[in-house]
């Protein structure tokens, strides 16, 4: 069960992580400006995180989750279809956000599942399967757009829906329902605003990186599958420093994993915006990339340890709602300079380390106000 479970998560993963790899292919394609596909990833990573609060309200109250469910994972795995049609670029917006909205939707049913028996080896298996597949995704999709052509997805869609569906009827006989949670107080907010912005920033320069380095590595002359591969392997070394970031946390102090997490990012990235060598563009992008991965678990761990009554509160505000505020700010800051790739990817280098001095400078202010709350 817990390789089904894996499975799912890794496939459902996988197609989300199609869109940001492919942004060169969309731009020549449809003839459209850089800013203009930087908002439309922006817009719908933000629809999608404010979608999960309405899922959370919502989903419990349904009766027949498991027909609600297979629903899901089919509008996941083939929309993508679509595009053996002529679509404009509406249609095309349209398709990758209801795959999208779908997966926000499919993750509360996951996380039910991974947690069915209180097993941290299920629950190791539900997060890996997921960053196993959002690894494979971009490296995939830029391969298969070069070598087959991305109006022949629909052949790799079906295929994945047909082997999906015995991994379906196992997950079925062990389904277990959402629950509803208990009702929480916003009065709890304030002790938790020093990592919803830290959060909110980190999302911010993260979701920036990911959209902005595709199209920044083809105006290098490099080509589709190299912007995919840089994706995947910042997300497999991203793996590893979040795990870090975790074990440093608790060495050491949250605070310092933000300041180094920061710092890492922004002063990697600003030697990979200006470096020649595809061997150290991959390098330091992967480093930028897996620095931002440093805090991520560790600002979750810190929250609900800050709440400690209020778990899936410090959760919701830590994840969810810093995560829409991250991809507000990057659909805004996208709408003035997304033509602008280069300094897009300079400048966000640049606030990381302002942030990081931030944190640093003031990390011992919020500790005294923190303990007075």
């Amino acid at each position: 069960m817990d390789i089904a479970i894996a499975l799912l998560h890794g496939t459902v993963d996988l197609f989300v992580e199609f869109l940001s790899p492919i942004s060169p292919y969309l731009i020549k394609t449809y003839s459209i400006q850089a800013r203009t596909i930087a908002m439309l990833i922006a817009s719908i990573m933000l629809m999608t995180a404010l979608s999960q609060i309405f899922f959370a309200m919502v989903l419990p109250r349904i009766k027949r989750q498991w027909f609600l469910l297979y629903g899901i994972i089919a509008f996941v795995v083939l929309p993508t279809s679509l595009f053996s049609l002529k679509m404009n670029i509406v249609g095309l917006y349209l398709v990758f956000f209801l795959i999208f909205l779908a997966n926000a939707a499919y993750h509360p049913f996951g996380t039910a599942l991974a947690n069915r028996n209180q097993s941290s080896k299920t629950v190791t298996s539900f997060v890996s399967g997921g960053i196993i597949g959002g690894a494979l995704g971009p490296i995939f999709i830029t391969w298969w757009v070069g070598a087959v052509g991305l109006n022949k997805i629909i052949f790799f869609n079906l295929f994945i829906f047909i082997i999906l569906q015995p991994i379906l009827l196992r997950v079925k006989r062990n389904f277990v329902p959402i629950s509803k949670h208990p009702n929480f107080s916003w009065k709890s907010f304030p002790i938790l605003i020093p990592i919803w912005i830290m959060v909110s920033l980190r999302t911010f320069f993260m979701s920036s990186l990911h959209t902005f380095s595709p199209i920044f590595s083809n105006l290098q002359g490099y080509s589709l599958l190299i912007g995919g591969s840089l994706l995947s392997l910042g997300l497999i070394s991203g793996l590893l420093f979040n795990i870090l970031g975790s074990r440093f946390r608790i060495r050491f102090n949250n605070w310092l994993v933000n300041v180094i997490s920061f710092a890492g990012m922004g002063l990697f990235l600003n030697i990979f915006v200006h470096t020649n060598s595809l061997f150290f563009f991959i390098l330091f992008y992967v480093l930028s990339d897996s620095f931002l991965f440093f805090s991520m678990s560790s600002n979750v761990i810190e929250a609900q340890k800050m709440l400690p009554g209020h778990p899936a509160f410090a959760a919701s505000v830590s994840m969810g709602l810093a995560w829409a505020t991250g991809y507000f700010l990057h659909l805004s800051y996208s709408s003035f300079f997304g033509n602008q790739v280069g300094f897009v990817l300079n400048s966000i280098g640049i606030f990381s380390l302002i942030t990081a001095g931030c944190i640093l400078i003031f990390s011992r202010y919020f500790g005294r106000v923190l303990k007075q709350l």
